[in-house]
């Protein structure tokens, strides 16, 4: 959240900076990307436009997700205020585990998917390292062709002559680009992982309303503690739809634009490799980078899907109540 500038602990001033030096760290790739499209455009070199595209579709994702963040932070400081709210209100009615458990559930998922980001970057943050480290361990009679992180075009100098310095630069904004995307996608799982979790807490008032009814106390007081209890899950089921809606409102078109824009790079990461067979750490590089798409869009996909499941289930929970 720090990162992001999304901790509502600190100054709006604050946060500001730690967006504009994301958003900065990420245009320090963005242009240099552009530049070198325009100049493969003119030369009418295919292959370098296919080479350049996946990486500006991803600073691209990357500044979808901090911007749409940042323009919707009242939207999401709503979000934490409930999530505590509602934390704290399940715990003194004793319902916190029913939330607990899916929630859980999403971070693991998410820590699966930091880890697995970062096994796919660190293979492609290496890969270009592998000729200039095997220059110095097994040297030849001429120095072996150097592949750059990223194709860039910095206009006012050769990236041959400064191999090093604009490694390191690429792999700053490389990693930039890494916390962002694992950073967003984290707080969205949580997010959806915590409105699919109040479903259920609603699904497990339902079946608390109707089962273990002891018929023999009073009527008065067995219809009373029915109406209490449906009356728990009504205002359950209501404060789900209004956190849902704040959701969706905050994410529904930065979702339209990652997942179009992670399909067009899957798409041209895939004809990329294919492409480059014939050369293995070319093509290496473009299946690493292709990988961590796919399983981006999954994990994007993922969480929604959790959440239909859990509506269904309360779907379920009402029919088979109506049944009995």
């Amino acid at each position: 959240m720090q990162i992001l500038g999304q901790d509502p602990r600190h100054k709006t001033s604050t946060r500001n900076i730690i967006v504009i030096i994301m958003v900065a760290s990420v245009g320090s790739i963005f242009f240099p990307t552009t530049i070198e499209i325009y100049a493969s455009l003119r030369n009418r070199d295919i292959d370098g436009v296919l080479e350049c595209l996946p990486q500006i579709i991803a600073t691209s994702i990357t500044c979808v997700k901090i911007l749409n963040m940042h323009f919707n932070r009242r939207n999401f400081d709503k979000l934490y205020q409930m999530v505590a709210k509602q934390w704290v209100q399940l715990k003194l009615n004793g319902e916190l585990h029913v939330l607990e458990e899916i929630v859980m559930q999403g971070n693991k998922i998410a820590q699966f998917y930091q880890h697995t980001l970062v096994v796919f970057f660190s293979l492609f943050l290496l890969i270009p390292l592998i000729f200039p480290v095997l220059d110095i361990i097994h040297p030849l009679n001429e120095t072996r062709t150097r592949q750059q992180l990223l194709r860039v075009n910095y206009i006012f100098f050769n990236n041959d002559d400064y191999f090093f310095y604009v490694y390191l630069h690429l792999s700053w904004g490389a990693i930039i680009v890494l916390l962002t995307v694992v950073g967003a996608d984290w707080i969205y799982m949580l997010i959806i992982h915590h409105s699919s979790g109040l479903f259920a807490v609603c699904g497990h008032q339902v079946q608390k309303a109707t089962t273990n009814l002891n018929y023999f106390t009073d009527k008065r007081v067995l219809e009373n503690d029915m109406y209490e209890n449906f009356r728990n899950c009504i205002l359950m089921h209501k404060e789900a739809i209004r956190f849902f809606n704040i959701l969706n409102e905050s994410s529904q078109r930065s979702y339209m634009f990652q997942i179009g824009l992670s399909m067009l790079s899957i798409s041209t990461t895939a004809v990329k490799t294919a492409l480059n067979f014939n050369k293995p750490e070319e093509a290496m590089r473009s299946a690493a980078f292709c990988g961590a798409n796919q399983f981006h869009l999954f994990l994007l996909s993922l969480p929604g899907q959790v959440l239909l499941d859990n509506c269904f289930n309360l779907t379920n929970d009402m029919y088979v109540i109506c049944i009995k």
